[in-house]
């Protein structure tokens, strides 16, 4: 008798043991992010800590490595993605700073391996990944165009402030912007060259702006650090508020300033959630599950009138 009872037992275990999920495994996930300092990118990865947070309490542990490819040196995110190939990641997301550079390591090293990557955002060049997360800059781009033309008298000259030539996402907001403020009766000047996504370059290009088109009337950027460095030439310049200013993105200053109806609007996007979604996708992939390739997502627009809606924004308050 006792020794069936041990056998019940035994059978027991073994039957709990073979319906426990097959996800009780460790896993080490790399991201990699350009300009990890930039609140849309911090809550990027918050949404990545999430979702590693979720599937701990579902028995899988996530060791996440973020590194954070520089501010500038775009050169630096492609030695980060060697260095985060060398602690032997299972899988790995990526925002990239470059299009065209960060395909490099994507097909040499992480493709080569067939180690899973999901882009957030910035789409690439060329490389395989499993799946692509990015907003829809083209209607973002249009949204942007939309409302500069009811901010300034058709025939009036806009330009686009372009700190990333090699850039898909923001070349595709630059289209959407540019296309429609054509169609709704703006002139679209050639795109304005900054040098470096910094105040000081971006300053200094609208100071140049002002000297080479004194009769534009709206300027349009892919990041707000770009509008805060052209309000502040405005500004110096006697101009703020005669140059109407609309772009992407979102921090507590550019926050403050759309309040203040220093800057006009702000194409805003939801980072947490492609960096939420990024990781669940690379773990279902490893867990052996389908996945989507492609996850798009819309925009709100930000403007001064509406402001109190994005006061809780995690790339406001920064939670």
């Amino acid at each position: 008798m006792r020794a069936m009872k041990w056998l019940f037992a035994a059978a027991l275990t073994g039957a709990i043991a073979a319906a426990a999920p097959a996800s009780a495994k460790d896993y080490k996930i790399g991201y990699s992010v350009f300009w990890g300092t930039n609140p849309f990118l911090v809550t990027m990865v918050n949404g990545a800590k999430k979702a590693v947070e979720e599937w701990k309490a579902k028995g899988v542990n996530v060791d996440l490595i973020v590194t954070n490819g520089g501010d500038n040196d775009k050169a630096k995110q492609v030695a980060d993605l060697e260095d985060i190939s060398a602690q032997k990641v299972d899988g790995v997301l990526i925002f990239p700073g470059d299009s065209v550079m960060v395909a490099e390591p994507i097909k040499t090293i992480f493709n080569a391996q067939n180690i899973p990557v999901v882009i957030t955002d910035i789409g690439i060049r060329s490389g395989k990944y499993i799946s692509l997360i990015i907003t829809d800059n083209m209607k973002g781009g249009e949204s942007a165009g939309e409302y500069m033309a009811k901010l300034v008298p058709k025939g009036s000259e806009v330009i686009t402030l372009d700190h990333a030539p090699t850039n898909d996402n923001g070349q595709t907001r630059r289209k959407g912007f540019e296309t429609k403020s054509a169609e709704l009766g703006l002139k679209v000047l050639k795109e304005q060259p900054v040098q470096f996504l910094t105040l000081d370059s971006a300053r200094q290009a609208m100071e140049d702006l002002l000297v080479s088109q004194p009769d534009v009337k709206g300027a349009f950027a892919f990041n707000q650090l770009v509008l805060q460095g052209a309000y502040q030439a405005l500004e110096q310049a006697g101009k703020a508020g005669q140059v109407k200013l609309v772009g992407f993105d979102l921090d507590p200053v550019s926050y403050q300033m759309v309040k203040d109806g220093k800057i006009d609007a702000l194409v805003i996007q939801d980072p947490f959630k492609m960096g939420y979604e990024g990781m669940n996708i690379v773990l279902t992939k490893l867990q052996g599950g389908e996945v989507k390739e492609f996850m798009g997502l819309g925009t709100k627009l930000l403007t001064k009138d509406n402001a109190a809606e994005f006061a809780n924004d995690p790339q406001v308050t920064g939670k």
